[in-house]
């Protein structure tokens, strides 16, 4: 099977969707491998691997692919002439396809057309068709027209056998004609499927960005209308961060800083995935979640403070092992509710999935006069789980950016169902 590149957590994880794809591309009557826009492969088919008999590291996601023809220049599948120049032929076909194909031809005698096409979403798609039974009948066909020139000469005496040579070059003919019909087929098959599964890969790719896998899955089963269009909906948001942490940088090693983000971003990103929340940023301790988004998910309110209410316990435990080290941080949340629009931000190449609307700051600001281990909710919020929940009144905070005062509340804990 071939092989894909590493990337975020979020990218290509085990999906049922990438088993289908990888099946597909290893079961095409052609080789095929993607380079991207750096030269570097992407993945390449199991037929590739079988043409091409090189070693196992020049194929690997990463590999510069000019490592690899520079092996096969080599290894005399360009014939006789000088390498370099071999290479950057070849190099300059994958940065600028131009339609028209080349030939290689491996040390076993076996022939290879070598067709590149750039990809809409970067890099350039590369097939390989074996046509060495194509060549053998040009081969056979040159022959056979050479015999028959010696025919002609001999017209008189050898008309019975020019009669039977004519009847063999129209077979070749024919074989050939069938043969350039069914590879022209392969071809536009090929393209056809290639553009299509590499598309699906770039849409995975944009989704796991943001999403669980099981959101994702959703999306990519075409159950679920496209996720990144804008739209104005009703979100919960959830902003956590560390009490402390700013004072904690200012005194810690970078890798100390860097060791207490890793063990709270694996915390916190396991119960983001676990309760179905979509990561809106990451910037430093601070992180915003948001829930009925992309997708509607029902009693988004609850699940957003069943998650912080998960959150802190798994910090607490953090916390404690910290405090050994003599970090003193501790942990709290802000969850607000209401409408906002959301959708990608950001330009060709580099797009962020994000919420613009009220609801983004009060969720920012309650969780910025949370103290350690507090869950401040709006009062929307608090209206609509009042009835699962245990919370206290906290009063009104005068908070940055709003003309009023807003009620808060605390939660303590969950109601028993």
């Amino acid at each position: 099977m071939a092989q894909m590149p590493d990337v975020d957590m979020a990218t290509l994880v085990g999906s049922e969707a990438e088993g289908r794809l990888r099946v597909a591309l290893d079961n095409m009557p052609g080789a095929l491998v993607y380079t991207d826009a750096e030269l570097k492969i992407v993945f390449c088919n199991d037929r590739f691997r079988e043409l091409y008999i090189v070693p196992a590291e020049l194929l690997q996601p990463g590999r510069p692919y000019s490592d690899l023809l520079r092996y096969l220049a080599e290894n005399g599948y360009y014939g006789e002439g000088d390498v370099e120049a071999q290479v950057a032929q070849r190099i300059e076909s994958l940065r600028n396809p131009t339609g028209r194909s080349l030939e290689d031809h491996a040390p076993d005698g076996r022939w290879y057309r070598v067709l590149r096409s750039r990809v809409a979403l970067g890099g350039t798609v590369t097939v390989i068709t074996d046509i060495t039974e194509q060549k053998h009948a040009e081969r056979d066909l040159l022959e056979a027209t050479r015999r028959t020139e010696e025919a002609n000469r001999l017209i008189t005496e050898k008309n019975r056998v020019l009669e039977g040579l004519y009847q063999e070059i129209r077979d070749k003919n024919g074989q050939l004609e069938e043969q350039a019909a069914q590879i022209a087929e392969w071809n536009s098959r090929l393209e056809a499927r290639v553009t299509e599964q590499v598309a699906q890969i770039g849409q995975m790719s944009k989704l796991t960005r943001f999403l669980s896998p099981k959101v994702s899955d959703l999306i990519m089963s075409g159950d679920a209308d496209d996720p990144l269009k804008t739209r104005r909906r009703e979100i919960t948001v959830v902003f956590v961060d560390l009490r402390g942490f700013t004072g904690f940088t200012e005194t810690a090693e970078p890798e100390e800083v860097m060791s207490v983000l890793r063990e709270y971003h694996a915390e916190l990103g396991h119960e983001i995935m676990e309760f179905d929340g979509t990561i809106e940023h990451f910037a430093g301790d601070g992180v915003m979640i948001l829930f009925n988004a992309p997708l509607p998910v029902e009693d988004h309110e609850l699940r957003a403070i069943r998650m912080a209410l998960r959150m802190r316990e798994a910090i607490a435990v953090l916390a404690q092992g910290w405090k050994k080290h003599g970090y003193a941080l501790g942990f709290g949340v802000g969850i607000a509710g209401g409408y906002a629009t959301i959708g990608t931000i950001g330009f060709e190449g580099r797009f962020d999935y994000g919420a613009i609307g009220t609801v983004t700051n009060l969720a920012a600001r309650l969780c910025g006069e949370a103290g350690d281990g507090q869950i401040l909710i709006a009062p929307r919020i608090f209206t609509k789980t009042e009835t699962r929940i245990d919370a206290a009144p906290v009063g009104e905070l005068t908070l940055k950016g709003f003309q009023r005062p807003v009620a808060a509340y605390n939660v303590l804990g969950l109601r028993p169902d």
